[in-house]
């Protein structure tokens, strides 16, 4: 009885090893986690059209190889391939998501540009300015424009529980004085890829599993609904993976390579620490950056397990605990090429 129990718990994960990859009983997975995680995200299943099985396709052409290699290595039993498969979908379903969300939000903003007169395009194409300023690109780096972003208030309206209207960002005008402060402090144009950059950045709701309005449209406030069982059991699990992987990403450093963490958006300081040329600085980054990114599983859970990371760093650093830092954007983890500097 005991053995076969445990043949049960293991029934996927075996047919996962003998084939050496998806087998029926692991599709069948696939397709109804993918279905499960796409109630997640109803700007995704707008289009009906697209059914789940899409979806699950298109994510196994995707990502499915690079899975089922990870899960060979990882899953010890059924429950453990179902936690990864889920997190796996979960999170290229949010990549492709905010992909949406940010084609969407652009749009938005182009709207509002458009129709208010302290704005105009720029004779480059796709450059907004000031009305009467000049086309010349601006000079402010993103780091400024993000610091100016957060000092300007703009409400942020959930969307109400009975779904009448969508989630809201801004009372009448409050985005067009954020978007005015932008451009003063750029002096000059920018590209509306960076005013989409910054707003997202500073409000991180429009890309959540939300279709965000920004219409100023004037709205009473509304408390946020509490966090569903299945979310709140979902956002534990990744928690802890977040919490794990982070530790032996922190564990399998070297003294220097922790100093060096903590300084990988400053190639400057990194050359000093290091003591070496820039060239080979880079190169130095670059290693740390992939490597931080093959052990976090995967490119999206990357930031998560490197702001953990920069807190185990830090708080070695200081000899004293520490949290992970609100501040993620130090760099966007990527594949291709191990990070990249914002």
């Amino acid at each position: 009885m005991g053995h076969e129990m445990n043949s049960a718990l293991t029934e996927m994960v075996d047919e996962l090893h003998d084939l050496e990859c998806f087998g029926p009983l692991t599709v069948d997975l696939l397709l109804r986690t993918t279905r499960e995680e796409l109630g997640r995200f109803p700007g995704l299943t707008a289009d009906i059209a697209s059914t789940f099985e899409d979806f699950a396709y298109d994510f196994f052409v995707d990502r499915g190889k690079e899975l089922a290699t990870a899960a060979r290595l990882e899953a010890d039993d059924d429950a453990a391939l179902g936690r990864m498969i889920r997190r796996w979908v979960r999170n290229w379903l949010i990549d492709l998501h905010s992909r949406s969300a940010m084609g969407a939000l652009r749009d938005r903003l182009e709207k509002r540009l458009s129709r208010d007169p302290r704005f105009e395009l720029a004779p480059v194409s796709h450059y907004w300015r000031l009305t009467g300023a000049p086309a010349e690109a601006g000079t402010a780096d993103l780091a400024a424009l993000a610091t100016v972003a957060r000092r300007v208030h703009v409400t942020y309206f959930p969307e109400p529980s009975d779904g009448r209207r969508r989630a809201q960002l801004g009372k009448t005008g409050e985005l067009e004085n954020l978007l005015e402060q932008l451009l003063t402090t750029a002096k000059g144009s920018l590209h509306i890829a960076t005013l989409v950059h910054v707003i997202a950045n500073r409000f991180p709701h429009v890309l959540d599993p939300l279709t965000v309005s920004t219409e100023d449209e004037v709205s009473e406030h509304i408390e946020a609904g509490g966090v569903l069982p299945l979310e709140q059991v979902i956002e534990n699990e990744d928690h802890d993976y977040y919490e794990r992987r982070a530790s032996a990403a922190f564990d399998s450093l070297s003294t220097q390579e922790r100093d060096l963490v903590l300084v990988l958006d400053n190639p400057k300081a990194a050359a000093d620490m290091l003591g070496i040329g820039k060239s080979t600085t880079a190169l130095r980054i670059r290693g740390l950056k992939s490597r931080l990114i093959e052990i976090s599983g995967d490119a999206t859970s990357a930031r998560e397990v490197l702001r953990r990371v920069i807190a185990l760093c830090s708080a070695a650093s200081e000899g004293a605990p520490g949290s992970p830092p609100e501040d993620t954007t130090r760099f966007v983890p990527s594949v291709q090429d191990g990070g990249q500097k914002l």
